[in-house]
């Protein structure tokens, strides 16, 4: 029994691993990390300008980031997580905590 418990948990971590390695949950934990970024600090994070885009559209979508353009030449984007966003961050901070312990008394 406790063999497959520590199967069925050891799978379970490596999902739930997996999953905060998402770039849309990147995207949120940078931005609860660093504040308000520049695109161009993004790009750092995420490689694909293509992902990159197409993750902050649909964070935007979802209400969990707001976007603030500065019209100077050129022009800037910045990034922030909203009220909501900032939520879940924290609560991807706190389950990414828990898989280290986890993982580490195992």
């Amino acid at each position: 029994m406790s063999r497959v418990k520590f199967m069925v948990s050891q799978g379970l971590s490596l999902k739930i691993s997996s999953l905060l390695e998402k770039p849309s949950v990147r995207i949120l934990r940078f931005l609860h990390e660093k504040g308000e970024v520049r695109y161009a600090d993004l790009t750092k994070l995420i490689a694909s300008r293509g992902t990159l885009s197409l993750n902050l559209k649909e964070l935007s979508e979802e209400g969990l980031i707001q976007r603030r353009i500065v019209t100077t030449k050129p022009i800037q984007a910045h990034y922030s997580l909203t009220d909501k966003g900032t939520e879940i961050a924290i609560h991807l901070d706190k389950a990414r905590a828990l898989l280290k312990t986890t993982l580490h008394d195992s």
